[in-house]
């Protein structure tokens, strides 16, 4: 059983397509067509090429949630038989055929009540079709959120740098977040961007370390706030504007000016951060893991979403990646340890190990992304080369999610 398949509806999928493959194998074995070419389906059969696919890949699929999906229609199928009778296919197999499709009508029925909704949850049980079919899912909502929420971005990125303090012990901590191509969809929308924020593993706030901006905000009255973190040099001109700035439960958000909607007034934003001798550099009771969280709640199309160690920091294993979902409330943005595991949300995303320096971490969302980095290493005089990338890229991200890259933290090595 595939991981997360209902145990009834995956036996009922498993006795049906057995006996839809079966019955079909014999009705072109009935004609003298084989089945090891979808060409012969449809050319001998002379129907249209994408019903032959069909009934071949019902056939040959060894998937049988796949395998499902491929059966064609009420009306597809009825025509098919009709042919097949026609063509010679004797009685008994057509009386036994017609038994078949109609026993898959009324799975269809009981499971889903309709075929499109039975196909989503096929995929959704298929190894081979799971992610294309939650990806055409996440497209949809993008695009719905857009227009619902009045906002979109091309690229939100969020990248955490961690370096080790000037005695070793402790980390400390740079954070960069931005989104590209960021525009309104319809009027009046404001929206947030947040500060760095630290708790221990047990989720209590480190409410004593200071978060400053990576550089001094500008003083020529581009922006309202001088609290605000931008990293000015790579935001687009004018500055977004702040209207209002304020902290809850030590989180510091800056709401954004409303703007006009549509291309002409996409924005890019990006914020950067320092924050130093923050946890400790070494696996302690308190803090064993280096977790860090990007949450999506803005439509965007790409999430990249880095973490940037020092070699000092490296933990014995690669990070772990976990994505949750937001729906319950209680829960946000909690670490990965202290969430339930069924809220996790079936999207197949991997952590890239990118290698050591700026270089290595290039990527096409954002052209100037290894020069950003240089110039984060320059601003703290922290050598580049040492520095190893991990990544995750999310395509449209479910809104709203919190996707949690985490790290076992090193032992501190005994003299």
């Amino acid at each position: 059983m595939s991981s997360g398949e209902d145990p009834c509806f995956g036996e009922d999928i498993r006795s049906r397509i057995i006996l839809m493959k079966g019955i079909l194998s014999e009705i072109l074995d009935s004609l003298g067509i084989s089945v090891h070419n979808p060409r012969d389906v449809y050319k001998k059969l002379n129907i249209d090429k994408k019903l032959g696919w069909k009934i071949y890949n019902v056939i040959a699929e060894t998937d049988p949630f796949l395998a499902a999906q491929y059966v064609p229609g009420k009306a597809a199928c009825r025509s098919f038989l009709q042919l097949a009778r026609k063509m010679g296919t004797p009685k008994s197999v057509l009386k036994r055929a017609k038994s078949v499709c109609g026993e898959f009508d009324s799975l269809v029925e009981r499971h889903a009540g309709g075929r499109h909704d039975f196909d989503l949850m096929l995929m959704a049980c298929s190894k081979k079709g799971r992610h294309k079919a939650y990806l055409s899912q996440q497209k949809a909502a993008f695009n719905a959120y857009s227009h619902i929420l009045g906002v979109q971005a091309g690229t939100q990125f969020c990248s955490w740098v961690f370096a080790p303090s000037a005695d070793g012990n402790f980390h400390d901590v740079a954070s960069i977040r931005g989104f590209l191509d960021f525009r309104r969809n319809r009027p009046h929308v404001p929206w947030l961007l947040e500060w760095a924020y630290f708790t221990d593993d047990d989720d209590t706030p480190k409410s004593f370390v200071k978060v400053k901006p990576l550089e001094e905000p500008e003083e020529d009255g581009s922006h309202d706030s001088p609290q605000v973190p931008f990293y000015g040099k790579y935001c687009s001109k004018p500055m977004p504007s702040v209207i209002s700035s304020r902290e809850s439960k030590g989180r510091v958000v800056h709401e954004l000016e409303e703007a006009p909607i549509g291309n002409t007034e996409t924005i890019t934003v990006v914020t950067g951060q320092i924050a130093r001798e923050v946890f400790s550099s070494f696996r302690t009771k308190e803090d064993r893991y280096r977790e860090i969280l990007v949450r999506a709640r803005t439509p965007v199309e790409r999430l990249v979403f880095d973490q940037v160690v020092h070699e000092d920091l490296l933990g014995p294993e690669d990070p772990e990646l976990f994505i949750f979902g937001e729906f319950t409330g209680h829960d946000w943005a909690c670490s990965a340890e202290f969430r339930s595991p069924n809220s996790q949300l079936p999207i197949e995303a991997d952590i890239q190990k990118l290698g050591k320096g700026p270089a290595a971490a290039v990527t096409p969302y954002i052209p100037w992304y290894t020069e950003m980095l240089s110039d984060v290493f320059e601003k703290l005089d922290w050598d580049p080369d040492r520095f190893v990338s991990y990544r995750t890229v999310i395509e449209y991200p479910v809104v709203p999610s919190t996707i949690s890259m985490r790290s076992l933290l090193p032992e501190r090595k005994r003299d």
